[in-house]
């Protein structure tokens, strides 16, 4: 197809009618008789500049294939009289469509192999400007004033635009069109690129030098009903405001899908809260050398999925990034790949200042940055039972992120703080739930809207921080019945406690706190906190590590009865008059006893280290110090 300035008709060859046809405002289609007949048919071509002649080209071998020119001056002798300037085999080229340079009358192209070619429309020499990084079916081609080539890939709809002059050729992503089979499409070459006054579009906010006006092809999406946004709310303008009329100071402040929970610091982990309305794909920079633009390494999300919800985010920032003022861009629409610039249907930009940080934001790692511990239970407190200790046993980390307060950097307040962990067996018929109390942090002080469970990768939308009378610190519920999360092997009583009986865990947890209350690190002094299990159908029944008290919904009558020697006074909890352990921690993995089989009896070493308060035998845990027929044989 192509725009013929001078009468201001769409131009293209008819496939019903085996000939060129004009296309007006109407959409009414004329047929064009030609002097002479052309058995073919044709999908690549333009009209030149001044109006004067429609070029069409087809390759191959064929009779009918080639370049050709066919004259729309009527006043004109050649008029509508096809002449074949080259064959097809001679100007062969693998390109879908083609267009005339608005000043120098050359016709250029794309080819599937992403090469610029430029072609003499008087003898069908073809000059191979250079290889441009897309390749693709680019099914529509055409330019702007500028001299400016836009070329549209049909598998996926996305337009670029190269400079056609410019000695390096590169090539911009432009916009996001629609996906398609076939595909062409046409404009005036001498028209300025610009919004209609009456298209309702969205810009951002941010300085030009990040791509924000249309003239630099700022980041835009066209509003539609029923297409995701950010947030709840969502403007539009003609133009993107620039400077200190910002879209926000125009019509309604809509950055309202972003919150950034932590500081943005060098080499550690943003939380960074994202909302949509409707399903739809985020794509997110932050311009981490602050030099004004959006670049390739500075993306931090890429295509993330949010579905009509609340994500929280936990992402690496670099230990190289600048510190000051910087910007942040998120855009959201169907789309799973977008730049940082180029327009798009559908959708939202939202750009944010953001102040870029050093290493003033701290991480602390329980047990160490990569590693876990081993947490182990006894779920028939207050009596020890066979003492098996593999009720329930669990891999475990944790981690706490402080910031220093800018009054007093060596003062460090808790930002947030990461439980994970993992069912590694359950040898046990009762069914227990899994609970962590973090002692120091009260339950005013974590950020409900931000908070998250994720299980299996799936973010739980019941309620896991507790509630209830006499609770000083936040207490959050990872499964209400661990069994929930577990399938046993084929014939197995159990999971993973009888010998050559395993089965399959769907139980990996990450629980991301984000505290929104002014909490020192120094209320936070023990990075383990205080995991517990509890009695599914009888919650008052808790079972700790040793030295660890109970919650406020623990029946606490129950301590000192049974084999237990609990002495809340004087600070003991959940062991035995001999210092035995109801539940433990090993600093590592761990081979756990076989469904049975004493602990003290599988590792001889643990009751002498557990009755001196762990001042001898520290490596009971070791494989090598067990009795290894007793150990569970996977």
């Amino acid at each position: 197809m192509g725009f013929n300035y001078e009468d201001g008709y769409m131009y293209g060859w008819s496939y019903e009618h085996k000939t060129i046809a004009r296309l007006g405002e109407d959409y009414s289609l004329t047929p064009l008789t030609l002097t002479q007949l052309i058995d073919d048919n044709f999908f690549v071509g333009d009209v030149s500049i001044n109006g004067s002649d429609y070029y069409i080209y087809k390759r191959g071998s064929g009779g009918t294939h080639g370049l050709w020119r066919i004259s729309l001056d009527e006043s004109s002798g050649n008029y509508l009289n096809p002449q074949r300037i080259t064959d097809g085999s001679s100007l062969s080229l693998s390109i879908y469509d083609m267009a005339f340079h608005p000043s120098n009358g050359t016709l250029y192209s794309v080819t599937s192999a992403g090469d610029l070619v430029a072609i003499n429309p008087d003898n069908g020499t073809v000059n191979f400007m250079g290889r441009l990084p897309e390749r693709g079916t680019f099914g529509a081609v055409y330019f702007d004033l500028d001299g400016r080539l836009y070329f549209s890939r049909n598998t996926d709809g996305r337009i670029f635009r190269v400079d056609v002059s410019s000695s390096d050729l590169e090539v911009e992503p432009y916009a996001q069109g629609p996906k398609s089979f076939q595909n062409d499409g046409a404009r005036c070459a001498l028209a300025p690129v610009a919004p209609l006054p009456t298209t309702e579009i969205d810009f951002g906010d941010a300085p030009d030098s990040y791509g924000t006006s249309f003239d630099s092809n700022g980041a835009r999406h066209q509003l539609e009903d029923g297409a995701p946004i950010l947030g709840t709310l969502v403007d539009s303008e003609v133009q993107a405001p620039l400077g200190v009329e910002s879209d926000d100071s125009m019509g309604s402040d809509d950055e309202d899908g972003v919150s950034f929970i932590t500081d943005i610091a060098a080499g550690q982990k943003a939380l960074i809260s994202v909302k949509t309305t409707g399903n739809g794909y985020v794509n997110a920079w932050i311009d981490f050398n602050i030099n004004g633009e959006f670049e390739d390494d500075e993306q931090i999300l890429q295509g993330r999925v949010i579905n009509d919800e609340t994500q929280v985010l936990s992402l690496d920032m670099p230990a190289d990034l600048q510190t000051g003022s910087s910007w942040a861009r998120f855009r959201v629409s169907d789309t799973p790949k977008l730049p940082p610039t180029g327009g798009a249907s559908g959708g939202e930009v939202e750009d944010y200042p953001v102040e870029l940080y050093g290493r003033r934001v701290t991480t602390s790692y329980y047990p160490s940055e990569s590693g876990s511990v081993t947490l182990a239970y006894e779920d028939l407190w207050p009596a020890t039972g066979d003492y098996d200790m593999n009720d329930l046993v669990m891999s475990y980390s944790t981690q706490l992120i402080t910031v220093a307060l800018d009054n007093d950097p060596a003062n460090r307040s808790v930002y947030s703080i990461e439980v994970s962990g993992e069912i590694l067996a359950i040898g046990a018929s009762i069914h227990s739930g899994f609970a962590v109390e973090i002692p120091g942090l009260p339950r005013s002080a974590v950020d409900q809207d931000n908070m998250s469970l994720k299980i299996n990768g799936t973010y739980q939308t019941r309620a896991f921080l507790e509630e209830g009378a006499g609770y000083e610190n936040a207490v959050f519920i990872v499964y209400d019945d661990a069994h929930d999360y577990v399938t046993r092997g084929e014939g197995c009583e159990f999971f993973r406690t009888e010998d050559y009986c395993g089965g399959t865990s769907e139980s990996r947890f990450t629980l991301s706190v984000p505290v929104s209350g002014d909490v020192s690190d120094d209320a936070i002094d023990d990075l383990l906190f205080n995991p517990f299990i509890f009695g599914e159908s009888a919650r008052r029944i808790e079972v700790h590590l040793k030295g660890k008290p109970p919650t406020g919904k623990a029946d606490t009558s129950l301590l000192g009865s049974g084999d237990d020697a609990s002495n809340p006074s004087a600070g003991r909890y959940y062991q035995t008059a001999s210092g035995l352990p109801f539940a433990i921690v090993i600093g590592d993995s761990w081979d756990h006893p076989e469904e049975a089989h004493d602990l003290a009896q599988t590792y001889p070493s643990f009751e002498p280290y557990a009755s001196s308060g762990g001042s001898t035998n520290s490596d009971w845990y070791r494989t090598e110090n067990a009795v290894t027929s007793k150990l569970f044989q996977e």
